[in-house]
């Protein structure tokens, strides 16, 4: 059973990815920009190579604030290659990141104009997350598509290709 937190409690320990300085940081001086079911096309519509990170709720899964810290730095370590970086609304990103198979969160996709290339999903090392994203931003064509069936209140998903 989940211990009950008092009130006071439980608005100090609450994460408000609006405030908490990870998340203002990667919306600021990141120049990270969200992304939900309304404008990820105009996302897709965007020339060049980019990236989106896909993660849950912060209060759900601490790993969101792992992921918020990392996303900056890789964006960093590819320099000026991409031309756009984004986060899913953390409300709608797992239905967005169905749309390209991912179930394992955060992921961190590559698009080539509003071609998917691949993604890592979960934490990873560094330098696995450099490799393995170097490698799929070299890629010449789109990753298989695979399809990731969620129900709305479940995490349980099955795959087709």
């Amino acid at each position: 059973m989940k211990n009950a937190l008092n009130p006071v409690t439980e608005k100090i320990a609450r994460i408000d990815p609006v405030t908490h300085p990870i998340f203002k940081r990667l919306f600021g001086q990141a120049g990270f920009t969200r992304v939900d079911e309304e404008t990820i096309d105009e996302f897709l519509k965007t020339a060049g190579l980019k990236m989106a990170v896909f993660a849950d709720d912060p209060n759900d899964r601490k790993t969101t604030l792992d992921i918020a810290v990392i996303a900056p730095e890789i964006k960093k370590a590819f320099g000026e290659a991409f031309s756009r970086c984004v986060c899913a609304d953390f409300t709608q990103a797992r239905s967005l990141a169905a749309r390209w198979g991912l179930r394992s969160m955060p992921a961190v996709a590559i698009f080539r104009d509003s071609e998917f290339l691949g993604a890592v999903q979960g934490l990873k090392p560094w330098d696995e997350y450099i490799s393995l994203l170097m490698e799929i931003a070299a890629s010449q064509k789109a990753a298989p598509r695979t399809i990731a069936i969620l129900s709305a209140n479940s995490e349980k998903h099955s795959e087709c290709e």
